[in-house]
């Protein structure tokens, strides 16, 4: 007996599945279940939301939002970074109920159940779509990885942990210093600041 293809689906037909209180994203058609986040994971997140935002509002930046918010990078594929900008200049891609096309930072928090799947599969997305900077924060090795695009592919432009700067080319001036002071604590100073509360042993 014959199995019927699943077929794929348009990004306006993905929206008009019912909602069943799980997140989802879709990538060439396909639907695929995302993971709910950790506790480690939602902290790093709402402290970077937390402390970033009120940057890029003071400097009239643009806008900055956390998950879940679709990012529409093409009619058949639309992701949920963790945490998104968009500059005022690029405000007209910005929708009621989701970012149609691609911003100008795109930052994942990486964890055991995603980071492969954040390194290959999202990464290839963003830079097909022009995503022209991703962050990748992994609060289990205490690093930043600030990648900017370059043709058709990212590379590596700060790899940092420790006491050390991260530049941006999406702000007025460097994210300050990158402090790791432990192996339970993540944190930025300047602009970013406690970006992992501390955890028990």
């Amino acid at each position: 007996m014959a199995i019927a293809a699943i077929p794929k689906l348009t990004y306006e037909e993905f929206r008009q599945l019912p909602e069943d209180g799980k997140r989802y994203e879709l990538i060439h058609g396909e639907v695929h279940l995302t993971p709910s986040p950790a506790t480690r994971h939602q902290c790093v997140s709402q402290n970077l939301s937390s402390s970033l935002g009120p940057f890029v509002i003071k400097n009239a930046l643009g806008e900055l939002w956390t998950a879940p918010l679709d990012v529409r990078l093409s009619h058949d594929t639309a992701v949920q970074p963790d945490l998104i900008f968009v500059s005022k200049a690029r405000a007209n891609i910005i929708q009621e109920n989701y970012i149609d096309g691609a911003p100008d930072l795109v930052v994942e928090i990486l964890s055991p159940s995603t980071a492969a799947h954040d390194r290959a599969t999202k990464l290839t997305l963003y830079a097909e779509a022009g995503v022209p900077e991703v962050w990748l924060l992994d609060p289990l090795a205490k690093t930043v990885e600030g990648l900017k695009l370059e043709g058709k592919k990212y590379l590596v432009d700060a790899a940092l942990a420790g006491d050390q700067k991260l530049s941006s080319s999406q702000f007025p001036e460097p994210v300050s210093r990158l402090g790791i002071a432990s192996y339970r604590t993540l944190r930025f100073s300047g602009p970013l600041l406690n970006l992992l509360r501390r955890f028990p042993s």
